[in-house]
């Protein structure tokens, strides 16, 4: 074997070596890619499961003109009061007054009350009102004026 051979196979292992650092490159991007998402998935789920809201309205006598409902946040995480969706018999309902009660700060705390004021006068019969919070968490009541 000539001189010449065993530089085309030390030009084919440098090659190799090359090729395979790049292999290991991208797969350590995917996996780091993979194991991030993971962690925010897991992340979300464990907001949602210690989010838990009640709307405490008595069904039989919610307020009306304006409609007014009370939720209370009844798990373990503060959230933003500001980043609610209320429906009202299947319609979102743009810009309720929102007044927080028994809170230590400007978010809506565990143990404190949330009033929500619709400013709408309901027709007599049934209805349908659904709080959700703001990561996906939800309450539903139905009531009879």
């Amino acid at each position: 074997m000539s001189a010449s051979g065993g530089a085309t196979e030390l030009i084919f292992f440098v090659s190799a070596v090359i090729v395979a650092t790049a292999v290991v490159a991208i797969a350590a991007n995917g996996i780091y890619d993979l194991t991030s998402g993971i962690d925010d998935r897991g992340e979300q789920v464990k907001d949602e499961m210690s989010t838990h809201i009640v709307i405490v309205n008595d069904p039989s006598a919610v307020p009306n003109n304006p409609v007014l409902i009370y939720v209370k946040n009844v798990g373990t995480t503060t959230l933003n009061h500001n980043y609610i969706n209320v429906m009202l018999d299947g319609v979102v309902v743009a810009d309720p007054a929102l007044t927080l009660s028994g809170n230590r700060s400007s978010f809506w705390d565990p143990s404190s009350l949330l009033t929500i004021s619709i400013a709408q006068n309901l027709s007599s019969g049934d209805h349908t009102v659904q709080v959700t919070a703001e990561n996906g968490v939800s309450d539903t009541l139905s009531f009879r004026i």
